[in-house]
């Protein structure tokens, strides 16, 4: 510690004297504390702020203090007014807040600031490249959740297309022995994998008359009109018929039964 630092104390008695009068303090004394490396030294205890300067040079001299703690009091009621601890190691002003105030710390302390500062940057990058991978996954998982919706889409459709492909697969070849000898009928053959021989053909052809072929065409042209749906149905019907004709008549005389009753009703 220099001798002007320690002369620095000791002045502050006068100083703070002179602000204790204008605050309208009066008998006014002090304590101090010497101490070094955290362990007490000596003290002195309610002086008269007269002999503050004399003291603290005097006790400074004897016990070479690293830190010194002042407390300014009323001699009545020993009420604090102003205190302050002084680093003797230190200055004894305090550390401007300047740049140019780091040319008054040690290497350690500018050693610890410059590490100090160098975390806090590693810091900031490391939290802006999680920040972009955060954005990036983000990004990721939504676009794989679109996939997922549109995976889950197709299926829907391709499992919707096997089905009526299935019932319609079922339905063809069925289907086809009602229509023996048409063009319809060599159609549903080619799609069902079954094709009608010639000699099928040329004798469906000399058995049916005109008018048979009329109505395979109509009922050719109703077939073609009806939804996948609606064609499965049509051939379970028809597979009914297959076994037994006469449903054929049973169904027609519901039918009439069925419009008869409907027209005495509307009458």
């Amino acid at each position: 510690m220099s001798k002007p630092k320690i002369y620095n104390v000791s002045q502050t008695g006068k100083r703070m004297e002179k602000t204790f009068e204008k605050q309208g303090y009066t008998n006014v004394v002090f304590n101090a504390l010497f101490s070094r490396n955290g362990k007490k030294l000596n003290s002195i205890e309610n002086a008269a702020i007269a002999n503050y300067s004399s003291l603290i040079l005097s006790y400074y001299q004897a016990e070479n203090p690293d830190k010194v703690k002042v407390e300014f009091k009323t001699s009545q009621d020993n009420v604090l007014i102003w205190s302050k601890v002084y680093e003797l190691n230190d200055s004894l002003e305090d550390i401007p807040k300047s740049l140019s105030g780091y040319a008054g710390l040690g290497e350690a302390e500018v050693n610890d600031l410059v590490q100090r500062k160098f975390s806090e940057m590693e810091r900031s990058k490391e939290l802006e490249r999680l920040s972009a991978e955060l954005t990036k996954a983000t990004a990721m998982n939504e676009e794989l959740q679109y996939q997922v919706l549109d995976m889950q889409a197709s299926l829907d459709a391709k499992k919707q297309i096997e089905y009526y492909s299935s019932v319609i697969g079922m339905a063809l070849p069925g289907l086809a022995k009602f229509f023996t000898g048409t063009p319809v009928g060599n159609a549903i053959n080619f799609l069902s994998g079954t094709e009608e021989s010639p000699s099928q053909i040329d004798a469906g052809k000399e058995k049916d008359p005109t008018q048979r072929e009329a109505i395979l065409e109509m009922i050719q042209s109703f077939c073609q009109g009806l939804s996948n749906q609606e064609l499965g149905t049509m051939y379970l019907l028809l597979s009914e018929i297959e076994k037994d004709k006469a449903v054929l008549k049973t169904i027609l005389d519901l039918i009439t039964q069925n419009s008869e009753t409907e027209k005495n009703t509307q009458h």
